[in-house]
């Protein structure tokens, strides 16, 4: 089976300056030599960040919109298949600073993420200073309530990893089997409302290759969403690195047959989708 035969939908660049240094160049050449068909680049857009940075001096540059759709257009003009996404980091008590920001450049779609609330960081490595109790469940459910609200705005078209808060945890770490009622609940609704959404679900392949050991989301969620109707799913790498790239997707395209998905739905394409068929 051919990892390429389906388009990356979550590619950071160097444009991503605090967590990729890699240089869009290097993921274009491969399209150019014919090794990779196309890719869905989905550079971080962190306003809450930049706006920190610029009250502390952290050091955080702000996101280039302008050169980031420039090269990307630049690339369209000589035929290749590149289309420009922004990842954002959505918080609903920050949508007017984040869609102003967003509304700045003119991209082919929007994905929706959540990597924090209130300023507590769920996407990193939270597991060795917690216990079983009702801190973690009140971390859980306002994850769950965080990308409740990402399904908001009709500007975005795309969620992204869902369940990350849980990567660090394999299915029989203490956290994942204290907490196995309340996930399943919160997974139940999600998954509801993400197929109500009509947004795509990027099947998020990094997970296959953190301690978890899993996509995100996980099967319980991919079984729910496709009982619920939902049928808009892609399959996303979230490569930091042209090594990364549409890594892990034969493996997830293997898991969502299974689970009786035949299609793939690409954000800036959502009517159409491409089959999952093996080549």
């Amino acid at each position: 089976m051919n990892p390429f035969q389906w388009i990356d939908c979550h590619v950071h660049t160097a444009y991503s300056s605090f967590d990729s240094q890699c240089p869009m160049e290097a993921y274009l050449s491969l399209i150019r030599t014919g090794a990779v068909q196309g890719i869905g680049f989905a550079d971080h857009l962190h306003p809450q960040l930049e706006q920190l940075a610029q009250q502390y001096h952290t050091g955080i540059t702000p996101f280039d919109g302008n050169a980031y759709c420039a090269q990307i257009a630049a690339a369209k003009a000589q035929g290749l298949d590149v289309h420009a996404g922004i990842e954002i980091t959505y918080e609903a008590d920050a949508h007017a600073s984040i869609m102003a920001r967003v509304a700045e450049n003119s991209y082919d779609y929007l994905m929706g993420s959540v990597h924090s609330f209130g300023g507590f960081w769920v996407s990193r490595d939270y597991g060795h200073d917690i216990k079983p109790g009702w801190t973690l469940e009140w971390i859980i459910n306002r994850y769950y309530d965080a990308i409740e609200n990402v399904l908001e705005p009709r500007a975005i078209d795309m969620v992204a990893h869902i369940e990350v808060f849980s990567r660090f945890w394999p299915d029989d770490h203490p956290l994942m089997l204290s907490t196995q009622a309340l996930r399943r609940a919160r997974t139940e609704r999600t998954a509801r409302l993400c197929a109500e959404s009509g947004k795509v679900i990027e099947v998020n392949t990094s997970g296959l290759f953190s301690p978890a050991k899993r996509t995100m989301p996980g099967v319980d969620f991919l079984k729910a969403y496709r009982a619920y109707g939902g049928e808009r799913i892609c399959l996303s790498s979230d490569a930091h690195d042209v090594r990364n790239l549409n890594q892990g997707f034969c493996q997830a395209a293997e898991l969502l047959r299974s689970l009786g998905y035949r299609y793939l739905f690409y954000p800036w394409d959502k009517a159409h989708g491409v089959p999952l068929e093996p080549r």
